[in-house]
Formats: structure tokens, sequence, C-alpha cells
């Protein structure tokens, strides 16, 4: 990792890119981005310049947003904007990899606050929509529905993120500057005890009593065998698809056993 600053066109290029995922142009897109920190992290990378760098900061954001949940569509928190701008800051700074928790969970919570912002100015195009619709204008509809949208978020989520990379990667010094190292010392162990919480998300929300032993075998054999995470992943794909099936053809049976009797 390298201390030096953000150019303009590259702070401008990562809020573009935070632009692009707000659009959801019917998922084509931007379904692979929507919440992936993994893709903020490459495309911050190849901005900047350091790619295995970017992505092994963006992996480890990544773990905190494990177990993600929106209710009714509206996330809590935004993990592609708090990717980019820690990304790019503990890139850029030199700061540890621990860092860039204590600068994203707050970054993520106002990507979620803009936009809340941008779905309540959507509703200025749904009228200009309708009205468009009464009189039979379809390019009207067309734009209201997509161009007018577009437009009108740009300024609402470039200026954000380009501001907070471009002067936090240059400022950021004079900031660690002033922060007690007790403090930041910290902010680096509560940091690293996030990606846990992340875990015991997910371990929660797929936390049947019939699931945890595969949960716990596979932490058991990664650590044990040495058996790297790919191999290791498509072993429990094939066992995922081996316990529905045998468990689905059991409920099956049950049925069927259940109808005869």
């Amino acid at each position: 990792m390298e201390g030096a600053s953000v150019t303009i066109v590259q702070a401008l290029l990562l809020g573009f890119f935070w632009w692009f995922k707000t659009n959801y142009y019917g998922q084509t897109f931007t379904c692979f981005i929507s919440n992936s920190c993994l893709t903020a992290a490459l495309f911050v990378g190849i901005v900047l310049g350091d790619v295995p760098n970017a992505m092994i900061i963006g992996a480890s954001v990544q773990l905190i947003y494990l177990g993600i949940l929106g209710p009714g569509g509206n996330l809590p928190q935004d993990p592609v904007l708090a990717t980019l701008v820690s990304t790019a800051i503990v890139l850029k700074s030199g700061m540890p990899v621990e860092t860039a928790f204590a600068i994203a969970v707050p970054v993520g919570i106002l990507g979620a606050q803009i936009l809340s912002l941008i779905r309540l100015i959507n509703t200025t195009w749904v009228h200009m929509a309708d009205k468009y619709a009464e009189e039979g204008n379809t390019r009207g509809i067309y734009l209201a529905g997509l161009l007018y949208p577009s437009l009108a978020r740009i300024p609402i989520t470039v200026t954000p993120v380009a501001v907070a990379v471009y002067f936090g990667a240059a400022n950021i010094d004079k900031v660690l500057a002033v922060i007690p190292d007790w403090l930041m010392n910290g902010l680096t162990v509560a940091g690293g005890m996030l990606p846990a919480l992340g875990f015991a998300i997910v371990i929660k929300i797929i936390g049947k009593k019939e699931l945890l032993p595969y949960f716990v075998a596979g932490y058991f054999i990664l650590k044990l065998s040495g058996i790297g995470i790919l191999p290791l992943s498509i072993f429990g794909v094939i066992a995922a698809y081996l316990h529905i099936m045998f468990t689905n053809k059991d409920s099956g049976e049950e049925i069927t056993n259940g109808t005869a009797n």
C-alpha cells in the first residue's frame, strides 16, 4: 500500500461506479454489484492501480455484510459505498486493513440514508410519468422512468463519493496525527471484531439444528486439512445438493404415505 493522494478523475470514476450501482437498470448489469463489496473493491483496485491490496481490503469489509438483510427492500447500510470509500482511503493512506472497518460502518449507514433520499426524489418522476401516461406520451414515460431519474441522481451519488475519496485520502494523515494512540488501537480492535459479527449473523440466519453439523465440519476441514477454499466450496455445493435431494425425497415419501393412509 502506498501513501499518495487520489486524483480528481479517479475520485469521479469511483463516484460514477456508485451512481451506476444505484440505477438498477433491470438488474441486467447491476445485480452483480448491487451489494457486492468484492466487485466494488476490484473496481477501486483497477482505478487506483493496486488490485491485490484492494481485494484484500474489500474481502475484509465483505465479512461485515455477510448477513445483511433488507426488510421491505431497504438495507440498513450500503456495502458498495462503504467499500468504495474505505478501500480507497486505506489503500492510499497505508493504514492497516482493520481500519477499513471503522471507516466502512459509518459510511455504509450514510449510504443507506442517501438511497432513501433518492427514493423520495423518485416520487417526482412517478407523478410525471402518470401525467405522460394520461396524455399517451410513451416517449415522456420513458424519459420520466429512466433518463430523468438517472441524471438527477448524478450529483446525489457521485459528489459524496468523490469528495470523501479525494479529500479523505489526501488528509487522512492529518486526522490520524490528531487521534490518540489508545483510541486508534481501540478502533482497530473493534474493527477486527466486526467480521465475527458478520459470521454470527449468517449463523443465526442459517442456524437450523440440522444444518449446523455442516458448518462445524466445514470449519474444521478448512482449518485442519489444508484444502483450499475453492475446492472446499465446490465440495460444499455438492454436499448441499445431496442434502436437499435426500431431504426432499424423504418429505415426498412422507406426504405419499400420509395420503395413502
